[in-house]
């Protein structure tokens, strides 16, 4: 018995490298800095607890982006955003 394993890959364009496919979500620098602005607004509220968010804050800030850019971002994104900058001294 034999057994199939296909791969492909297909390249994007720029425009299209934004976007959420499947469980990549790349960054441009504009969505970073939104992603900041309005955290750091929801900091000054309160919304922040001692080491993360609260939930609500990464549905609000998913929701101005997506509307935004046009793309699909998901609370997950944000948070794991966030690790990567810290980890890059971002």
């Amino acid at each position: 018995m034999y057994k199939f394993v296909i791969f492909f890959f297909v390249e994007m364009s720029s425009t299209h490298n934004e976007k959420c496919k499947g469980k990549h979500f790349t960054w441009s620098k504009p969505m970073s800095q939104m992603l900041l602005e309005i955290l750091a607004k929801e900091a000054l509220k309160g919304s922040k607890s001692s080491s993360t968010f609260k939930a609500e804050s990464f549905v609000k800030v998913a929701t101005k982006i997506n509307q935004k850019f046009n793309v699909q971002c998901e609370p997950k994104h944000m948070d794991n955003h966030l690790k990567t900058m810290k980890k890059n001294g971002e």
